[in-house]
């Protein structure tokens, strides 16, 4: 006897064994029930989610020789002939091979005849968005106003190729994939029937693998069931579709946890040299850290997250060593590590250096963590606020901060903005008198970590603050010399939003309240290169406009391209 696949024995046969589809099946039995059938319907969505299946019952359903039904009998010889495609009243038409206006100009002249048995003559066009434009334009006015005998459903996985004088002639019905829970229940009914003896996590993965698509989950299941002769365990599942099991993900989430760059760089190799996909891999790895920031953010993990309840568990273990920040980053780098594979780039190359950025980086925290943990350790028991020790000055320190000092001031300058705005609802903060004064020579050596954590904000505020060096104090307020020329910097800075935005980012550098005025000194403006001044004047002779708007904008010519 010739053998069935899972994927044919197991087609729908009537609407109530259509899965993952109800908003559209009631539709339909409503229609045949009320009378109300349309002229011309399309089907769209992904592969193998029920379109075809669908249209064939519900061509059944019409046709049916017991009557019109929304529950076609599937005995009768209209029936039969349907399930088997031989139907002389049910035509199914291949779009991608019958593509041009000869066939179409044929369907026009068979429209014609009333059907043979049945009561409607009804063609399936099936991938009709292949058909070319001189072929829709040729079925237009059949489709508007065919005979009352003739029906017509088209199925297509691309619906925006359809021009929209095709659509706007048909009831659209939008299929959608189906889900992991009503995939693992059919499967579930297919294995019993077919007695195959398969382990429970292995219908997991099984429906994962079919991305929604009933139909690959059959033929997946088919091909697992001859591969494992006994009994289908999931490591046979795993090897069979070259899948990641969640071991290895937890093993390179705690590497990456606990930082072990040589562990994971290890890893990579282990997973290269098993033969496996390392697309597959950093995809699986990206929805491993999709499901970590499910569980951080608070949502009920059971309705979102497909897996079993304890890796779930495990999940929310490790989710602990994660701030938003790091797990942000890390699906970051995962994204670009796939992006470079995409664009055909060394795999192992890619895929070994994701895994050392992800093992090496340094802890992120997001600007509400940062502001939490701030108020955390600054308030004693008591409810006081925690004093500041202060700073002694030091003439003799150099005028940049070492590596790890500019990356904590960098962390500390992020909620900048966040601090500014609760001054302004709270009212301004008031000077401490446990804060040692503002020093000269302190400001001086914070000035370069102030014009770098600025960039972090906004590049053009550093790119000002730069032109600009402290010149002198007076009591809290810090004034800032610019040479006279730059006065359009000046202006800027002294913005409130500005302002406001560089005060707190010194005063948190220097942990004291800080203020700041912005003055114009006698001091030359910096030339970048020597022959500025000799290009200003050539411009100043070629081109005047632009001679002007560095004179109002305070700008200066970094660069030039000379013509040889």
């Amino acid at each position: 006897m010739t053998y069935l696949p899972f994927a044919r024995k197991w087609r729908p046969q009537d609407f109530d064994e259509i899965v993952g589809q109800e908003h559209i099946t009631t539709t339909l039995k409503n229609a045949i029930s009320m009378e109300r059938l349309h002229h011309a319907y399309l089907f769209t969505g992904p592969r193998g989610i029920g379109k075809t299946s669908t249209a064939r019952i519900f061509s059944k359903a019409l046709n049916c020789e017991k009557g019109a039904s929304v529950k076609p009998c599937n005995a009768c010889s209209t029936c039969k002939e349907i399930t088997a495609g031989s139907s002389m009243d049910v035509i199914e038409i291949d779009g991608a091979s019958n593509r041009g206006i000869d066939e179409i100009r044929s369907l026009r002249e068979t429209v014609k005849f009333s059907p043979s048995k049945g009561r409607f003559k009804i063609y399936i066009i099936d991938e009709v968005h292949m058909l070319t434009t001189e072929a829709f334009n040729a079925l237009l006015k059949t489709l508007e106003e065919p005979p009352m005998h003739v029906k017509f459903i088209f199925a297509t996985t691309e619906p925006h190729k359809v021009p929209a004088t095709i659509l706007s002639r048909c009831q659209r019905f939008d299929f959608r994939r189906i889900q992991i829970k009503d995939i693992i229940v059919k499967l579930h009914q297919v294995s019993r029937e077919e007695k195959i003896n398969i382990d429970e996590d292995a219908f997991l993965y099984i429906a994962k693998a079919s991305d929604g698509s009933m139909r690959d989950a059959e033929s997946i299941l088919d091909q697992i069931a001859s591969f494992s002769k006994d009994k289908v365990r999931l490591k046979d599942v795993i090897e069979s579709l070259g899948m990641i099991d969640q071991e290895t993900l937890f093993s390179a989430t705690e590497y990456i946890l606990n930082k072990d760059t040589k562990s994971g760089i290890r890893l990579a190799g282990e997973v290269l040299n098993s033969g496996k996909d390392t697309r597959q891999f950093l995809t699986e790895l990206l929805e491993h850290f999709r499901n970590i920031m499910i569980i951080k953010s608070g949502i009920d993990s059971d309705e979102i997250i497909s897996l079993q309840k304890d890796s779930i568990d495990r999940i929310k273990k490790d989710a602990l060593g994660f701030s938003q920040g790091d797990i942000f980053y890390i699906i970051n780098v995962i994204s670009n590590g796939l992006k470079m594979i995409k664009q055909l780039l060394p795999e192992r190359i890619v895929f070994e250096l994701t895994m050392v950025k992800l093992a090496s980086r340094d802890s992120i925290a997001s600007i509400e963590e940062i502001l939490s943990r701030l108020r955390d350790t600054s308030v004693k028991n008591t409810g006081e606020p925690q004093k500041s020790q202060a700073v002694q000055p030091d003439a003799h320190r150099s005028e940049t901060k070492p590596p790890h000092q500019e990356k904590a001031f960098f962390k500390k300058i992020l909620n900048a903005n966040e601090a500014v705005k609760k001054q302004e609802t709270q009212g301004p903060v008031q000077a401490s008198s446990n804060h040692a004064p503002v020093d000269l020579n302190r400001v001086k050596d914070a000035w370069p970590i102030l014009v770098k954590a600025m960039a972090v904000k906004k590049m053009s505020i550093s790119t000002y603050l730069a032109e600009g060096e402290p010149d002198s104090v007076k009591g809290d307020t810090v004034i800032i010399g610019f040479p006279r020329e730059l006065n359009f910097h000046r202006e800027v800075l002294e913005e409130k939003q500005n302002k406001d935005a560089i005060e707190q980012a010194l005063s948190q550098i220097m942990d004291a309240p800080v203020k700041m005025s912005f003055a114009a000194t006698d001091r030359k403006v910096r030339e970048v290169a020597s022959e500025s001044a000799q290009i200003k004047e050539e411009v100043k002779s070629k081109e005047p406009i632009i001679d002007s708007a560095l004179n109002i904008f305070g700008g200066r010519i970094f660069k030039s391209t000379k013509n040889n």
